[in-house]
Formats: structure tokens, C-alpha cells, sequence
């Protein structure tokens, strides 16, 4: 039996393992989100939800935000800078417009930018992280564009009523990894102070491929009877070198991604990334049944990134200056319906300079205010209806400064909205459907240089899942379709044979969902997912080639994990990962016709820890045990036919991690 295949059987049967399970139902612990912008209850949500806890964070064997989200079913992330900081996350199956299409939160604050650069997530260690709510395929209603793959919300750490905490770690691995973290949270009966700091340095598998990171953040909070007030401030320093490509051509005989796969040809390119956030939010009841929600954040982020080639030197550099704000109002009823409405807003202005020596070459400013209504019917005790609507405006402006023309004016409106059921067949049993309206608009990179404007990107998304939950264990199915219209992508055959930012013919991204966890006993704990991506052209012709079937670039059909942890003390853990990832056609290849395509690979990851007493322990974490060589991107140099060369960005191999953790 083809190897690939047995990982696939196995990884299935573990996703499916916790359905043959049987236990006493007993009552189960509520699960909060934030899909609807208030806290609502996950079993009341016609949606697929996840949270991530400290707990499972503390459990896993991944050292990053992107490895632990890549566990998770449906979602991958895919890396061509070398660090797991800057890899998009990709929800769904949307490619390299991965970051375009789901949105990353940090404590409620929107991390993508008016650009194609996905959320910079450097200065936020795991360690400092309460947990991490994934809502897919919903929160246009709520959030507005960009949302169609779903909403990740990262929430970190807050300190607790009248008590003191903190922990400080210290990590080491392979490729000279270093990092030191430490956190402290107090909290009395009217102020609350949260705090924590990360220095991380790395020379990573690559060459010319070190990292620094520099970061820290800290919160106070006034809290009282009927409400609470925080300020938050956080900043981070990167300074990331860019090893680049290694270049596969059959036709010469050229493999530097077999010859070489640590090697670099851009030995001078970096990047550097500074960023800085400030904000405030507001939770205040409103008589016996409402609570006012407000909040508002000032992002600013600087970049600067040197590209050498043998055409000569390209400086990048980028200044983002953003401003968001929101109030939300939520009102209970007795019958146990629940209102929500509100309405945000986003002022952003970026600036670009490009060139031999840096020249002003774009600015991209965006005004987006909309107002959103949202309602929770309990219509009957086990069923919940919900029904959303959002209508937002937009006033956008790029100018291009460099002098090619590509100016652009955008002053519109645009609609978002959901209806949703969730009836529960049993006290285990639960099921939902859901029907929807997404949508994005092309960003600054997407619109700078070109003579057309885009038009905005629209998704009629479908969702249909059944659920089952006891104490002891949980399973989910899901099936899902997105029929979209005028998806914003690059098209290597438009541009006469350049390539362009086009608005594609008829797309659409289809999938079945399945996921599984079984707590066996005190000591065991198995669970697995898989899920099958259907992402192609449903019509249309580019370059003369017919695109309709074709498969949409970086987009794998198969993805699936399957997990193990044995306690066999309650001082000792044990755990193991395995992922799989199936191939997908590279980049730049609308026509489907290359004959390389980036292949499937399986990682396998495991990870020991150890308590000594309540408040020292350790860890020592293997990621890619058998030191596979593989890549996660990869990108085709022509328009069409089957040959030609390709550029392969090769992943880490074996590496190693300990960590010495101390909790008070």
C-alpha cells in the first residue's frame, strides 16, 4: 500500500476513533467565543468553533503560533521568509491569498494590513497566550471584509482577581535558537496589572537566515461592580534575514533543493519589522440584561526590506499608521433571545518607498465605517436561530507616486449577512447549517501600478455540520461550499505573459471537515482531523488556456493530523504529532500544466515534559523527527506548459528545543 495512503487511513481512523468511544454523558464545561464581537456561547452558534486553552498549548509539541493553528483542522500555514512569524496562516484553502481572506486578532485588534504581507505575529510567545478562539467560514457580519476562510482571535494572558502570577522561561535548540520570556500578572480588588517580555535570537536551517526578535507589552485594568476599563500597550522589533528560493531546472540538471537546501543566492536581503499598538477597551453593563462593549487601537508599523539580485539592489520600505474603534451593544432577554448591534470603524494610511535608492512610490489610505446588527432567537429550547447583517462603506485612495498611473478611487458600499440554525437531536447530539454574504476588497499591492481598478471580491458561503459531545470525548463533521465572484488573485497568464492582479472568472472552494478527541482515561488522550479541499475554477480562460476544473495554485486537496499524550504521572507527559499535507500545484500555475508540483510530505513531531515540583519544569521538544526535506512553497517561473524551471523555499529538518519554565 502506497505509504502516503497508510498516514491518510490511520489519521481518519484516529479522527473517527472518539465516535466508537462510549461514556456516561455527564454535564460539560461551557465554552465562550467571540464570533459575534460580544461573548456568546459555542453551542448556541450555527458555526464550526475551536479554542485553543493554555492547557493544550502547554501540551503541544509546536513552538510557534503557525505550527500550533496547523494541528487544527482545515487550517495550514506555508513559509517562504524562513520564519514561522511572518507565514501566513491559511483557513480553508484560499493559497497565497491566504492573509486576505482570514482574519488574525490579537485581543480583538486586526493584525492584517493593506498589503499582501501576512500578520507579523513576532513578539507574541506562546507562553503569553490564555487562549486561542477559531471561528471558521463566518465574521463578515461582524468584522466586515477579509473574513471568508473565518476569524482567528488570539487572546493573551490578563491577571485574576486579587491574586499575583508569572512564570519566566528559558529555551534552547538547534541552529543556535536562544529565547528568553518572563510574565507577571497581579490583580487586587480595583486595578489589575498584566505584563510579559521576549528576546528570541536564531541563526534557523537556512543560511543567511537569522532572526531577532525584541518585544514586550502591558496592560492595566480598573475594574469594578458593573464593568471594567483596560489600556493595553505592546511593541516588537524583528530583524529577519531572507535566504530566498533554491532553484529547480530539469532541463540543466539543476536540484539546489537536493544539492543544497540549506544554502542561499541572496546572501544580503532582510527585513526588518517594527511595531507598535495602543489601545483601550470598555465592558460596561447596562441595567439588568445589557452590557456595552467599546474599544479602540493605534497600530503603527514600519518595514524596511533589502532585495539584492543580479539586476541590482531593491529597497522596500513601508509605513502603516491604522486606527480602529467599535461599539457594540448586547442585550439577554428572559426567553433567551440575544441582540447584538454596532457599529467600527477604520482610519489606515501607508506609505511605500521602492527602488535603487528608496523614492515615494505609493500611498494607500482607507476610511471604512459600517454598522451591524445581529440577533440569537431561542425558538425553541433546542434550537437557536441566528440572522446578521452588516452593511458597510468604503472610501479607499491609491496614489501611485512612482509615477506608472495606477491610481485608483474607491467609494462604495457594500453588504454582509447570515442566517443560521443549530438544533440540539440530543442532549449529545447537536446539528447546524448556515448560509451567508462575504466579501474583500484588493488591497494597496494589489491595486498599485495597474490602469483598471479591481472589483471587490463576493462569496456566497453554504455550511452544513453535526456534532457529538460528551464529558469524555467530542467529534465534528462539517461540509462546507464558497461560490465566489471576481476572487482577487495574480494571474501569471493575464498581463500578455507578465502576469497581473486580476479579478479571476467564477471560483469557488468546497470540503469536508472531520475532527475527534478522546480523553481514554487519566492517562491517555488521543485526537485526530482530516479534512479534503476542493479549491478550482468553475469557469473561464486565461492566456487562451481553459481554466474551468483547474485546481487554484498552493492549495492542497488532503490535510490531516493525528495526535497522542500519555500521562503515565501526573508529573510526566509524553506526546506525539504527526501532519500530513498533500501536494498542491505550485505557484503561478493557473493552467495546471507544469509537471513538478509541490509534493505531499508528513512530519512527525514529539515532545516530553516534565514537572519537578509546583512551580519549576521542563520540556524538550523534536519537531520533523525523521528530518524530512520538504517545502511549503514553491512557485513556477513561466505561464504555461509542462516545463520549465521552478524556485522550492526548503523547510527546517530535524530540530531540537528545551525549555525551563518557573511559575509562581
Amino acid at each position: 500500500m502506497n505509504s502516503s495512503y497508510s498516514r491518510i487511513y490511520l489519521i481518519v481512523a484516529a479522527a473517527f476513533a472518539p465516535v466508537a468511544a462510549f461514556a456516561a454523558p455527564t454535564q460539560l464545561d461551557e465554552v465562550v467565543v467571540t464570533a459575534a464581537r460580544v461573548p456568546t456561547q459555542a453551542e448556541q452558534l450555527p458555526v464550526s468553533t475551536t479554542v485553543i486553552t493554555a492547557s493544550d498549548i502547554a501540551a503541544s509539541p509546536a513552538t510557534s503560533i503557525a505550527e500550533l493553528l496547523s494541528a487544527e483542522v482545515g487550517i495550514r500555514s506555508f513559509n517562504n521568509s524562513g520564519s514561522q512569524y511572518s507565514a501566513p496562516i491559511d483557513l480553508r484553502g484560499f493559497g497565497v491569498t491566504a492573509s486576505s481572506n482570514t482574519l488574525i486578532l490579537v485581543d480583538g485588534v486586526r493584525q492584517n494590513t493593506n498589503d499582501l504581507a501576512a500578520p507579523n505575529l513576532a513578539g507574541l510567545p506562546l507562553s503569553a497566550i490564555e487562549r486561542i478562539e477559531i471561528v471558521r467560514g463566518s465574521g463578515a457580519v461582524a468584522y466586515g471584509g477579509g473574513t471568508t476562510g473565518g476569524v482567528i482571535n488570539i487572546i493573551t494572558r490578563k491577571a485574576k482577581a486579587n491574586s499575583i502570577s508569572g512564570e519566566g522561561s528559558l529555551l534552547a535548540g538547534s541552529d543556535r535558537y536562544r529565547e528568553v520570556n518572563g510574565s507577571i500578572r497581579a490583580a487586587g480588588e480595583l486595578f489589575a496589572l498584566d505584563a510579559f517580555v521576549q528576546s528570541l535570537r536564531t541563526d534557523h536551517y537556512r543560511d543567511n537566515n537569522a532572526e531577532r526578535v525584541d518585544a514586550g507589552g502591558a496592560g492595566v485594568s480598573l475594574n469594578h461592580d458593573t464593568g471594567s476599563v483596560r489600556a493595553f500597550v505592546r511593541i516588537s522589533d524583528q530583524n529577519l534575514r531572507l535566504p530566498g528560493g533554491r532553484t529547480v531546472d530539469p532541463a540543466t540538471g539543476l536540484d539546489e533543493m537536493h544539492d543544497d537546501p540549506r544554502g542561499t543566492s541572496t546572501p544580503d536581503n532582510f527585513m526588518d519589522t517594527d511595531s507598535h499598538t495602543l489601545g483601550i477597551s470598555v465592558n460596561q453593563d447596562i441595567g439588568a440584561n445589557g452590557v456595552l462593549l467599546a474599544d479602540a487601537a493605534r497600530r503603527d508599523k514600519d518595514t524596511r526590506a533589502l532585495y539584492r539580485s543580479g539586476w541590482g539592489d531593491w529597497w522596500d520600505e513601508r509605513e502603516l499608521e491604522e486606527t480602529t474603534a467599535s461599539v457594540r451593544y448586547e442585550h439577554r432577554f428572559a426567553a433567551g433571545h440575544q441582540l447584538i448591534g454596532g457599529m467600527d470603524l477604520l482610519d489606515s494610511r501607508m506609505d511605500g518607498r521602492s527602488g535603487a535608492t528608496p523614492q515615494p512610490s505609493v500611498r494607500a489610505e482607507q476610511r471604512h465605517h459600517g454598522i451591524f446588527a445581529q440577533g440569537l432567537f431561542q425558538v425553541q429550547p433546542q434550537t437557536t436561530l441566528t440572522l446578521g447583517a452588516r452593511r458597510q462603506w468604503i472610501d479607499e485612495e491609491i496614489r501611485d507616486l512612482g509615477g506608472g498611473g495606477g491610481n485608483h478611487q474607491t467609494d462604495t458600499a457594500l453588504n454582509a449577512w447570515e442566517a443560521g440554525l443549530r438544533h440540539a437531536l440530543t442532549k449529545e447530539w447537536s446539528a447546524y447549517a448556515r448560509i451567508g454574504k462575504s466579501f474583500r476588497l484588493p488591497n494597496a499591492d494589489e491595486l498599485a501600478y495597474l490602469t483598471e481598478a479591481l472589483r471587490p471580491q463576493t462569496s456566497l458561503d453554504k455550511e452544513v455540520g453535526i456534532q457529538w459531545q460528551i464529558a469524555t470525548a467530542s467529534a465534528r463533521l462539517a461540509v462546507y461550499r464558497y461560490d465566489l465572484e471576481d476572487e482577487i488573485h495574480f494571474n501569471k497568464l493575464a498581463g500578455g505573459g507578465w502576469g497581473s492582479n486580476v479579478n479571476l472568472d467564477p471560483t469557488r472552494r468546497q470540503g469536508i471537515e472531520l475532527e475527534g478527541s478522546w480523553q481514554l482515561n487519566e492517562q491517555w488522550r488521543v485526537l485526530g482531523n482530516t479534512s479534503w479541499q476542493d479549491a478550482t475554477f468553475r469557469s473561464g480562460s486565461a492566456g487562451g488556456i481553459d481554466l474551468a476544473g483547474n485546481r487554484v495554485p498552493m492549495t492542497p486537496e488532503w490535510l490531516a493530523n493525528a495526535g497522542v499524550r500519555w500521562m503515565p504521572m501526573p508529573a510526566l507527559g509524553i506526546g506525539a504529532e504527526v501532519q500530513y499535507v498533500g501536494k498542491q500545484r505550485l505557484d503561478n500555475d493557473q493552467s495546471n500544466q507544469f509537471a513538478a508540483q509541490l509534493a505531499a510530505y508528513t512530519l512527525f513531531n514529539v515532545k516530553l515534559d516534565y514537572r519537578f515540583n509546583p512551580t519549576l519544569s521542563a520540556s524538550l521538544v523534536v519537531n520533523n523527527l525523521f528530518d524530512q526535506d520538504y517545502a511549503s512553497y514553491g512557485i513556477r517561473s513561466g505561464a504555461s506548459g509542462a516545463a520549465g524551471s521552478y524556485v522550492l523555499y526548503p523547510e527546517a529538518g530535524r530540530t531540537i528545543q528545551a525549555s525551563l519554565s518557573a511559575q509562581f
